[in-house]
């Protein structure tokens, strides 16, 4: 009986690396902009990440099916002149 062979990919992998585990950070009030400000457990101030920008893909658009270009939104809208 022959052995089976592991897969190429199998052969591969690594096991994960050790995690570092950092202490916890906290949220003290500053008192002159009584606002929260996260300090580390050295006492210094955590730096912000930068905020996500929002997406300007899902932008909407006015429907153009007209032949001369003009929006037909509300067209429909005139009840017996249609």
């Amino acid at each position: 009986m022959s052995e089976t062979a592991a897969p190429w990919g199998v052969t591969r992998m690594r096991p994960y690396p050790e995690a570092v585990v950092l202490p916890a950070a906290k949220v003290v009030l500053d008192p002159a902009t009584q606002t929260g400000r996260w300090v580390g457990s050295d006492g210094l101030n955590v730096p912000l990440a930068g905020r996500h920008k929002r997406s300007e893909t899902n932008k909407e658009t006015k429907p153009t099916t007209s032949l001369d270009g003009n929006t037909d939104e509300g067209s429909d809208q005139d009840g017996d002149t249609d």
